[in-house]
């Protein structure tokens, strides 16, 4: 049962609540926690919500770097023509979540603190090669600011890396180099309103056919969303031949299978992985680099 609850209206009374009772529950969209409280799941005792914080907001651009506010939804992701410009696969993957209500009160930092292996947000950020900024106030009031990578934040299924005096205040990610090509999947139940069974995101740049940048991430298949580096390795100065890409899905799955190990559903979803790789490396090429 909520004990009670605060809604403070700047970034310094947050920290402060966040400081007072360290360890308290932060309402983001709210779409994952009210769910969960409604089935007697969620937390207990004190709530801060944190729609009122302005500073939590926003999509900014600063030389190569883009700042996006944790509580900023992703309909706004959706809608922003800077991340198009700078970062489309963000914006791409932010039209698969959920439902319009979904996507207007759904957060990209209560995507990531949820820590969901499912969780739309991951991939491309991953591929993006996202920081999060992680902020506190100690006794004196002054604010501490802790920068982790993405892969660091996420501590495992449900679990980050905030501390219980911490808030999220802010997702840094890089722009897009030029003539990068990039791609976001995912694969659930249904066409839409599904929660992803596997999703992924891709980053190629190539020159005369030949990988000279790639990052290449699943998430819903091992209990973290991350980047598969056997991928990465291998197709790193590597021409894309239709060999080569059938090899990348290989490895894919056998990564996934040493990572999750054999399963009642592995029959079925390794050799999908398999596919999915290749499918999602074409689907970033496009029509610019046909195999």
């Amino acid at each position: 049962m909520i004990r009670e609850f605060f809604q403070p209206d700047t970034l310094i009374k947050a920290l402060q609540l966040r400081g007072d009772y360290e360890g308290a529950s932060l309402l983001a969209g709210g779409t994952d926690l009210v769910v969960a409280m409604r089935d007697d799941r969620g937390p207990e005792g004190i709530m801060i919500d944190l729609s009122k914080v302005h500073a939590l907001k926003g999509i900014e651009a600063a030389e190569d770097l883009i700042r996006i506010g944790p509580m900023t939804t992703f309909t706004e992701i959706e809608d922003s023509a800077l991340l198009q410009e700078a970062a489309g696969i963000l914006r791409e993957a932010a039209k698969t979540v959920g439902s319009p209500q979904i996507r207007n009160r759904g957060t990209l930092g209560g995507n990531l603190c949820n820590a969901s292996a499912a969780g739309d947000g991951f991939t491309p950020l991953l591929c993006l090669d996202a920081k999060v900024e992680l902020q506190s106030l100690i006794a004196n009031g002054t604010v501490t600011t802790r920068i982790l990578a993405l892969e660091d934040f996420i501590a495992g299924s449900k679990k980050t890396a905030l501390k219980g005096n911490e808030i999220l205040t802010g997702i840094l990610i890089q722009r897009l180099p030029a003539s990068s090509l990039s791609a976001f999947k995912k694969i659930g139940r249904r066409n839409a309103l599904a929660i992803a069974r596997l999703s992924g995101s891709c980053v190629l740049k190539l020159e005369n056919n030949v990988v000279k940048r790639i990052r290449f991430a699943l998430g819903a298949s091992t209990s973290v969303p991350e980047r598969i580096k056997a991928v990465e390795e291998y197709l790193m100065s590597r021409e894309l031949t239709a060999e080569a890409l059938a090899e990348t899905g290989k490895l894919a799955s056998e990564y996934v299978f040493s990572q999750t190990g054999a399963r009642s559903s592995s029959s079925y979803k390794l050799p999908v992985i398999e596919k999915f790789t290749v499918s999602l490396i074409s689907a970033a090429l496009g029509g610019k680099n046909k195999i």
